[in-house]
């Protein structure tokens, strides 16, 4: 009986331990500023035609790359971007050479929604943009960018 209770307790210690460490990146700067990618992807629908790009995402947990531009000289990009949310949260940001994290979008809740047209002045460097997504996140997103190049979700 003792064994028993004791076995119980550890499974219990373990299985509390246990978290979804892709929904856990979406608040972790130091990852998402990170040269790497890492997410779970499910059931997505994307399109790259030229500077604009379009994806319907059935699921997404954690970040990816899906812009890159590496800037010789200062220049300024101009950025339009529509987000639908639908469940969980979504972030669009900007990391910079430094790795300096800037937020374009946020939506937090599905009555959330967001759409802009900005403009950015960059300096010399690579500039990188990455879609963050918290736990069982969908949405809809429309970006189009003046310059540098689109990247699929999921590759």
């Amino acid at each position: 009986m003792r064994k028993l209770i004791v076995g119980t307790l550890l499974i219990a210690i373990l299985m509390s331990g246990c978290s979804n460490t892709m929904a856990d990146i979406y608040d972790n700067e130091s990852k998402i500023t990170s040269d790497t990618n890492s997410f779970n992807l499910n059931g997505i629908k994307q399109e790259i035609n030229g500077n604009s790009y379009n994806a319907t995402v059935e699921k997404m947990e954690g970040m990816d790359t899906i812009w890159t531009m590496d800037v010789e000289e200062e220049t300024t990009v101009d950025i339009e971007y529509d987000i639908t949310l639908y469940n969980g949260k979504v972030k669009v940001v900007l990391v910079s050479p430094e790795d300096e994290l800037t937020i374009l979008a946020e939506c937090i809740s599905n009555q959330d929604d967001s759409s802009n047209t900005t403009s950015l002045a960059l300096t010399q460097g690579e500039y990188r943009i990455k879609i963050v997504a918290g736990e069982d996140t969908k949405f809809d997103i429309s970006l189009s960018i003046s310059d540098g190049s689109f990247h699929e979700l999921g590759l």
